[in-house]
């Protein structure tokens, strides 16, 4: 089967899977559920068939619930890897400038040494001068 069949017939299955846990999850559904048990019980059908219904029904609303709870956590996992990836990025930046920060902090304490020798040297020259002239 192609990769975009095969693609396809899951985004099928999981937008059925989606409706199917959304309809569930709602209102519509007591409702409806309300309304089959009472015309169930109207009509006096079987009991036991009830019953096997009612059943079965609840191990696919099961099955069905926790393929919807699974896709929404890979969601969410799939979201939260590309943030830590984001922030490991936004990490990575802030550890470079920090280090080219540094660098020029090291350019700048060295200029500095060298400017506080420069006047040094020049204050002592100009008093070397005023003693001679004095």
């Amino acid at each position: 089967m192609p990769e975009d069949a095969k693609e396809q017939q899951k985004n099928l299955a999981e937008r059925s899977t989606a409706a199917i846990a959304k309809f569930i999850g709602s209102w519509w559904a007591i409702i409806f559920h309300t309304l089959w048990f009472i015309v169930w019980l109207i009509f006096d059908f079987s009991l036991e068939i009830l019953t096997l219904w009612v059943s079965l029904e609840a191990i696919f609303i099961g099955i069905f619930l926790l393929m919807a709870s699974n896709r929404a956590e890979a969601k969410r996992d799939k979201k939260e890897a590309a943030e830590q990836l984001r922030q490991r990025k936004m990490i990575g930046v802030d550890i470079s400038m920090d280090r080219k920060q540094t660098s020029e902090m090291g350019e700048i304490r060295g200029s500095l040494k060298k400017l506080e020798k420069q006047i040094a040297h020049l204050t002592k020259l100009g008093l070397d001068k005023r003693e001679k002239t004095i």
